[in-house]
């Protein structure tokens, strides 16, 4: 039977892009061996663990003394020795050869400013070491594909592309209840326009108060924003806030009902591996409009309706075209979504790479 150990530092983080994948990746692979069941697969996991994972065939583990880059760097690979190990979230062992690793992109090379200096020196150094020394190397969109082998070419031969998938996000509707979640935030009867927001400047959310501060539109819908540091993100733009609604984090249940009930959700992100909430709004039938970069058109397609991301004129005229009723149908944008991105697809192609690496070994 083949051993493979898993990285489960994620663990021990916020739940975030990249530890969304190797959860949803992880069940799924748990799920799928009935069919492999010639694998023994062990999640290994540091101490101080904060998330946990419901698992039927795939054994968790507690090992080392160490946590983050000290227990992933040492207490790890000395435990996983010559086994195959999958490292889901960017980093692992940087000296160990038998492993799979994710890269989901080149941000910290190509869009350094959304990073300290510290940052980039040390995740230089790690993508050299992991791109040199791993046997397969995975990512999440073609276009995060040119960019790491733009700067790391001798992976040409190892990296192959896995697009991530959306049904974590349940289409199980409660009226009722998305009705006592849209009254908890005041927002019965209103129209409104989401965003997802974050202080990283990559993701470029500054263009939404600019434009509310330079423009005459008056908007009938409210621009409601979810996530960290929204108010230092755009309050430092000196935008009034009643044209703002900063809700903070909220729940999976709550962002379900903003998406199933926003007028529209705005992407304006400058740089995106692959990018998952326009893709949960879409799941839920939310119209998108996105900034025309990165890997944005590739996994949106046609499905989305794209504005200049520097360019506040461009977003306004993007924002009033859909409200002239220049949508896509809700079953449109939830079919496109729920035929092209499964998380059942990202774990087989995962499989297909461990039994490749098996049958080297074997």
């Amino acid at each position: 039977m083949g051993k493979i150990y898993i990285n489960g530092r994620f663990l021990t983080q916020k739940t975030t892009g990249v530890q969304r994948v190797a959860i949803e990746t992880i069940k799924q692979i748990d799920l799928l061996l009935d069919k492999y069941r010639e694998y023994n697969i062990t999640l290994l996991v540091p101490k101080g663990s904060i998330i946990t994972i419901e698992l039927n065939n795939i054994i968790v583990k507690q090992i080392g003394k160490n946590k983050g880059h000290i227990w992933e760097q040492i207490d790890l690979p000395l435990y996983v020795k010559k086994e195959t190990l999958v490292n889901f979230c960017n980093t692992a062992p940087v000296f160990k050869k038998n492993q799979i690793v994710y890269i989901h992109d080149m941000a910290i090379q190509d869009a350094p400013e959304g990073f300290s200096k510290k940052f980039v020196l040390v995740y230089k150094l790690l993508f050299k070491k992991i791109t040199r020394n791993a046997r397969k190397i995975i990512t999440v969109s073609n276009f995060s594909k040119e960019r790491i082998l733009n700067y790391y070419p001798n992976v040409h031969n190892k990296i192959s592309v896995s697009y991530l998938g959306v049904n974590h996000f349940s289409l199980d509707y409660n009226k009722r209840k998305d009705l006592e979640i849209l009254k908890s935030f005041k927002l019965v009867e209103r129209k409104y326009f989401l965003a997802v927001s974050s202080a990283n400047p990559n993701k470029n959310f500054s263009i939404i108060s600019r434009m509310l501060a330079e423009t005459s539109n008056n908007w009938e819908e409210e621009f409601v924003f979810v996530g960290s540091n929204n108010s230092t993100v755009f309050r430092n733009n000196n935008i009034e806030t009643k044209s703002i609604r900063y809700l903070g984090y909220v729940s999976d249940d709550e962002l379900h009902a903003l998406y199933r009930n926003a007028r529209l959700f705005i992407f304006p992100s400058k740089y995106e591996g692959f990018g998952l909430p326009p893709i949960e709004a879409m799941r839920l039938g939310c119209q998108v409009i996105a900034n025309k970069s990165a890997s944005i058109p590739e996994i949106l397609e046609d499905k989305a309706r794209y504005f200049d991301g520097d360019s506040i004129n461009s977003l306004e005229q993007a924002l009033s075209n859909i409200n002239k009723n220049n949508q896509i149908s809700r079953t449109e944008l939830m079919n496109f979504v729920n035929e092209k991105y499964n998380w059942k697809e990202t774990a087989s192609h995962l499989m297909r790479k461990i039994k490749e690496i098996q049958g080297d070994i074997r």
